[in-house]
């Protein structure tokens, strides 16, 4: 089991058994990878990398970083920074909000020639390829359902995306006021950028159905949970379960 999102860290010791488990860090970048081992070394050098395609890039064009709307990107931009852009014209929203969710995906896929099943982690946003079923929890604040609520991922789901913004708690940059979007997508990056405008578009708990329709119209997203409070919308293919 893996929290959905979180304002804090030690949550992580709650996976199951299956995976050995390691965290990754890189100045802000903070990576919690579930493999069949310890591939580390490997995945640190992706990290790095990814990080300074990212950061060379926005020294070239400083709006890239702090852009709200999507953008464009060069011809010949890295390979990360074209996802991002990608996910983020299709949810409407600046590349940034795809960054964590671009970082899993990259790391994820790379490690997938060492391990059969990859979770990666990065800030509550989540790419996985699994080979079992695994239970996602979702950590929804001041929420009744936060803690209690999971999100069911089998096999043949993966591999996807499932990415959160809270305009609650947590790092997220948000205009909205959900407690918690939750967006299942074939990709990372464009989870972790619809979960963004998702959550934007959610200032009270009449909100939440209008939000999860918005997300799922959306090609390639799969499925979409909005709580706000104690209201709770859930629209696509989305398997909720209760956490013990």
């Amino acid at each position: 089991m893996i929290n959905a999102m979180s304002n804090t860290l030690p949550y992580r010791t709650k996976l199951a058994t299956r995976f050995t488990t390691f965290e990754v860090r890189v100045e802000t970048t903070n990576l919690y990878i579930c493999a069949h081992s310890n591939v580390y070394d490997r995945a640190i050098v992706l990290v790095k990398r990814l990080r300074e395609d990212i950061e060379r890039y926005c020294e070239k064009h400083p709006q890239f970083l702090h852009a709200l709307t999507p953008l464009e990107p060069e011809a010949l931009a890295p390979e990360v920074v074209q996802r991002m852009c990608k996910a983020s014209l299709l949810a409407g929203v600046g590349p940034m909000a795809a960054v964590a969710g671009a970082i899993a995906q990259m790391v994820g896929e790379d490690l997938l020639h060492y391990s059969s099943e990859v979770i990666v982690e990065n800030g509550g946003d989540i790419w996985a390829h699994v080979r079992e079923p695994a239970k996602i929890s979702v950590f929804a604040g001041r929420s009744a359902f936060s803690k209690h609520l999971g999100i069911a991922l089998t096999p043949d789901m993966t591999p996807c995306g499932v990415c959160s913004s809270s305009g609650r708690f947590g790092r997220s940059f948000s205009f909205g006021k959900a407690d918690i979007a939750t967006i299942i997508a074939d990709t990372a990056a464009l989870a972790d950028a619809v979960a963004t405008a998702t959550c934007n578009m959610v200032q009270s708990d009449s909100d939440c159905t209008q939000a999860v329709s918005f997300a799922t119209s959306i090609s390639g997203v799969k499925g979409a949970l909005v709580i706000y409070w104690d209201t709770m919308a859930v629209k696509g293919s989305i398997e909720l379960t209760e956490i013990e």
